[in-house]
């Protein structure tokens, strides 16, 4: 977009930023069709066939405005497949605790070899990622018609929704744990976003030689930890693993802050290396609470509601406090403070972290 089309980098946060508000919207719309009204393969198999087209057409246009338009769109059909796929997946699993790690983690597996191929094949300034994408939905949509039968739940079909809000629903919101577990994974998101748009920058400016390829160690490492999962979850504990994450979060910026290309370089890769429990153990494990914490019958909506925390609410707060911290320390010759910027989500997170130790005692409502 940048090279090619000759987008401004606005222009390219405004694309990118679209995800951000689907994850308020479309979340909570497709969990309920899910729970009370639509087979969940089929409203995946939907959301993913739709999806790929929109892709696909994103290769015959130049203009911004329709470029921008068509991801917004694509956007609000693609968020929802993450909450849907945890969701028939817990549906269908013996044991939540032990399987469904083994089934995540091929998620990352795809993840590492999308960025990988794109990467060899140098096809960064071309359309050809817009059709590896493309018909790769089309192939996933395929594919979730053979997807076990997932209907509504008959008891939520029986229920109006006003029923379903002020029932289940007003369980969890009474229940106190339930609550400091929605506000540490939403606070726990700024210091996400400040990784996920300017640690590459940041090593860039630094001098760290490949700096893309570095940071996709964090996601080799993931795929370990994420099958560890079922070992250690329940030899350590729940809300010990969440703990751990929300820790790590912060503590890897001090390790960026105090790192340097030469012989502070150990702490950089240690930094890199820490999003695999930065993610495992909040995302993936936080997916894994919520399914525990839930009626059966809002069990799409509940993860819908996780997808919304952790991919539209929380990212579009840390997205504008980073951005803002980043402008603020911006220098005279076009480099940064990157102390003065790591200190925040250092301090956000182990603040977060230590606050979700005291008040989080998980109580099961199912």
């Amino acid at each position: 977009m940048i090279q090619t089309l000759g987008f401004s980098g606005t222009q390219v946060g405004l694309i990118y930023g679209s995800f951000a508000i689907a994850g308020l919207i479309s979340p909570f719309i497709s969990g309920i069709l899910a729970d009370r009204f639509f087979s969940t393969e089929k409203l995946l198999a939907f959301f993913h066939l739709t999806g790929g087209f929109l892709l696909i057409s994103v290769s015959f246009l130049e203009e911004f405005s329709w470029i921008y338009l068509i991801i917004l769109l694509y956007n609000f059909l693609y968020v929802p497949t993450t909450a849907l796929s945890s969701s028939i997946t817990f549906h269908h699993i013996e044991d939540r605790t032990r399987d469904f790690a083994p089934i995540r983690v091929w998620g990352t597996v795809g993840w590492v070899v999308a960025g990988f191929s794109v990467g060899l094949l140098a096809w960064e300034t071309t359309t050809y990622p817009w059709w590896l994408a493309g018909l790769s939905s089309i192939a996933t949509g395929i594919f979730c018609f053979f997807l076990p039968k997932t209907p509504p739940s008959t008891s939520a079909k029986r229920r109006s929704l006003r029923a379903l809000l002020s029932g289940g629903a007003g369980d969890l919101l009474r229940n106190r744990a339930f609550i400091v577990f929605i506000i540490g994974i939403t606070l726990i998101r700024i210091p996400a976003s400040f990784y996920y748009s300017f640690v590459n920058p940041y090593l860039y400016e630094i001098g760290v030689p490949n700096p893309t390829g570095k940071m996709a160690l964090g996601q080799l490492a993931e795929i370990v930890l994420v099958l560890s999962v079922p070992f250690v979850l329940g030899r350590v504990g729940l809300k010990r693993l969440l703990v751990l994450g929300m820790f790590a979060w912060g503590f890897r910026y001090l390790l960026f802050a105090l790192g340097d290309p030469e012989a502070g370089m150990w702490m950089i890769y240690a930094g890199i290396l820490l999003h695999a429990v930065t993610y495992t153990y909040t995302s993936l494990v936080g997916q894994i609470y919520v399914d525990e914490s839930v009626p059966v019958e809002l069990r799409a909506s509940a993860q819908g509601f996780m997808v919304f925390l952790t991919t539209g609410f929380g990212p579009l707060i840390g997205a504008y406090l980073a951005g803002a911290i980043v402008e603020h320390h911006t220098l005279a010759d076009g480099t940064h403070y990157w102390w003065g910027i790591f200190l925040v989500p250092a301090v956000v997170g182990i603040v977060t972290s230590f606050g979700f130790a005291l008040g989080f005692r998980p109580k099961k409502v199912t």
